[in-house]
């Protein structure tokens, strides 16, 4: 692990400018209008003029199975915007990945968008690590860090991320939960204060990709989307 990453990650301030956040939003604006399109549903049910934040909470109030069918595709799809995209060859972001894992030189990249919509979680998300089986050594098992980057302002109340801080070098044991998501099990976390992580839309998370994390779940209308 690089030495920025001593505790497992770090935050790059103002990474992205104003517009490139909003070029960014506006694609997932976009995506879920695309999706919204080719539904039976009226497209008008989609609310289309809703900011991100809220527009599938408000849609989950009054259907929640058509707010649940926009949220996965575009989950599943719209990382095939070309804004979205572009993240990869992003130049300051590329520079500052660069620097801060060097001399190890980054090979690949997947993006992905995610979501924390209030109507289908307002509990915490459960600890887990972003590599629980490196033996692999295919597929998520090759991640050395992640870059996670929020589209709008978050702390504790608006889907924050919550990390354990440390230079962990393994995984920690994972198990589905009767709620179907997989997380570590309580007595299985390693010890430490759980710490909040409060960012700017521009900013972005550096994490290694075994530090133990959770999204803080979001308050009222107010979803989060991240990539």
């Amino acid at each position: 692990m690089s030495a920025a990453l001593q505790d497992g990650f770090t935050v790059l301030p103002a990474i992205f400018t104003r517009e490139e956040i909003a070029s960014l939003r506006q694609a997932i604006a976009d995506s879920i209008d695309r999706v919204a399109r080719v539904m039976l549903t009226p497209f008008a049910t989609s609310l289309p003029s809703a900011p991100i934040e809220e527009r599938l909470e408000r849609v989950a109030r009054e259907d929640r199975a058509y707010a649940s069918a926009l949220l996965q595709v575009v989950m599943a799809d719209a990382q095939r915007d070309p804004r979205l995209a572009a993240i990869a060859t992003h130049p300051s972001l590329g520079e500052s990945i660069a620097t801060l894992l060097a001399p190890e030189v980054p090979t690949g990249h997947v993006i992905r968008t995610r979501a924390a919509i209030p109507a289908f979680r307002s509990w915490i998300s459960p600890w887990h690590q972003d590599v629980p089986r490196p033996q692999s050594a295919t597929g998520c098992a090759t991640v050395k860090v992640a870059c996670w980057i929020p589209l709008s302002d978050v702390d504790e109340d608006s889907g924050a991320l919550e990390v354990l801080p440390g230079a962990w070098d393994a995984p920690c044991p994972h198990e589905a939960r009767d709620d179907g998501h997989f997380g570590i099990p309580e007595e299985a976390l390693p010890a430490g204060e759980a710490r909040v992580v409060p960012m700017r839309a521009g900013d972005v998370l550096l994490l290694d990709r075994f530090i133990p994390h959770r999204a803080r779940p979001t308050r009222g209308l107010h979803g989060r989307w991240s990539v």
